[in-house]
């Protein structure tokens, strides 16, 4: 849900790879709080789309073993404010809403749909089912960079960071990573920015050139030494470049998208 960046944490700061454990019934959640301001272009037309969501994801450790660890995971809350043509659209899962409008129906079918994700002992992911991402399609919720999530088979959980803490670990040491995302180079260059015994504040930048979109990216992650949980996220992002709609038209667009995260385990 909500795959504004498709960024798995891997951290080459240390030598081999960090073993997570985890137990069935452990629970942990993420609130994730994105604003996103498009301009959608096509010929002369021009729409403006602003858009603010509010939402809560649950990760629950269905299977554990040791080969690796079943995540159920699903949006359990979701509220959006979107600002289009001068009219504004205000949702809540909580809410009963118009059912009548394909935009209210596309951020529906968006929460408590569950998703089990295999991960295996190094918080990569093995395999996961799907449903019909195509129900969750609205052009202007698109537009509005509200989307499902896509997993990517080979990349971390985005709740997990491949790092180990070590002492000797100083201050400014950087480092570079490099991941294929849809057939794509990604390459992030990050630096430690803080370090003690308890977190590790790393920030990052980045930069990836698909068919259609330009991406420019930075940001900063908290990290839990002792589990590997990435605490805090906050990401920044600047897109330009081409997306098709619901219906195939191809519209030039310019996106600038602000997203914090905070996570936790709760049981």
């Amino acid at each position: 849900m909500l795959l504004l960046i498709l960024l798995s944490f891997s951290g080459r700061a240390q030598e081999g790879h960090r073993v997570f454990t985890f137990k069935p019934g452990e629970v942990y959640e993420k609130d994730i709080l994105i604003n996103s301001n498009a301009i959608v272009q096509r010929g002369q037309q021009n729409l403006r789309v602003n858009t603010v969501s509010d939402l809560s994801k649950r990760y629950t450790v269905q299977l554990a073993n040791e080969r690796g660890t079943t995540f159920n995971v699903k949006i359990t809350r979701m509220e959006n404010e979107i600002d289009a043509l001068g009219q504004k659209l205000v949702f809540n899962s909580a809410e009963k809403n118009d059912t009548t409008s394909r935009i209210v129906k596309a951020l529906h079918f968006m929460v408590d749909k569950p998703v089990d994700v295999q991960v295996n002992n190094y918080g990569i992911i093995q395999s996961y089912t799907d449903y019909k991402a195509e129900m969750a399609t609205d052009t202007l919720v698109s537009f509005a960079g509200i989307q499902p999530e896509a997993f990517e088979k080979g990349t971390m959980l985005n709740i997990l960071a491949d790092f180990s803490y070590n002492a000797d670990l100083k201050k400014n040491f950087s480092w570079t990573d490099s991941v294929e995302i849809d057939r794509q180079r990604l390459i992030t260059r990050f630096w430690v920015e803080d370090i003690n015994e308890n977190v590790t504040i790393i920030k990052f930048s980045s930069k990836i050139s698909t068919k259609l979109l330009n991406s420019n990216q930075n940001g900063t992650y908290v990290i839990d030494n002792a589990t590997g949980l990435i605490l805090e996220k906050i990401l920044y992002t600047i897109s330009t470049g081409y997306q098709i709609s619901a219906g195939g038209v191809i519209y030039a667009v310019s996106r600038s998208t602000s997203v914090s995260e905070r996570s936790r385990r709760v049981k």
